[in-house]
């Protein structure tokens, strides 16, 4: 009778878990890996903003003290060539990761600000986030 009762309880068979598991696991694993890639693709993009600003505000900072005439008033058009170059800087160092990248100079006495936002690239539709960095730095010049 023992050997009976043995045979009824045997375990149940789990054929097909395998499958089963795979199939639950593997949308949260390609989740998974979709966030991972939207992180890299917006530290990134934060990345090259603060790098593109500072590179603005290198440029902004100068554009008085390299005038030839000692003067503190700011060039005409000295803005306007601040934006271009930061905009060529953040094309050249990455910038295809952003969408709709602008450049803002603002000059405040005695400092200037630069700021520059885009939108990053996302790996799925509405993923998308705005991303802006920006740099203050002391103004260059002769002060008597």
């Amino acid at each position: 009778m023992h050997q009976a009762t043995q045979r009824r309880r045997r375990p149940a068979r789990d054929d097909g878990s395998s499958a089963l598991e795979l199939v639950l696991l593997t949308p949260a694993l390609i989740a998974l890996v979709f966030a991972i890639v939207q992180a890299a693709l917006l530290w990134n993009a934060k990345h090259t903003v603060a790098v593109a600003a500072q590179h603005g505000a290198r440029l902004a900072r100068t554009v008085v003290a390299l005038q030839p005439v000692v003067t503190t008033a700011v060039p005409a058009g000295s803005d306007s060539t601040v934006q271009t170059s930061t905009l060529r800087f953040l094309r050249q160092t990455g910038g295809s990761s952003l969408a709709d990248p602008t450049v803002t100079v603002h000059r405040d006495g005695e400092y200037v600000t630069v700021t520059v936002s885009g939108t990053s690239v996302g790996v799925l539709p509405g993923t998308t986030m705005r991303v802006s960095g920006s740099s203050r730095t002391p103004v260059e010049g002769f002060r008597p």
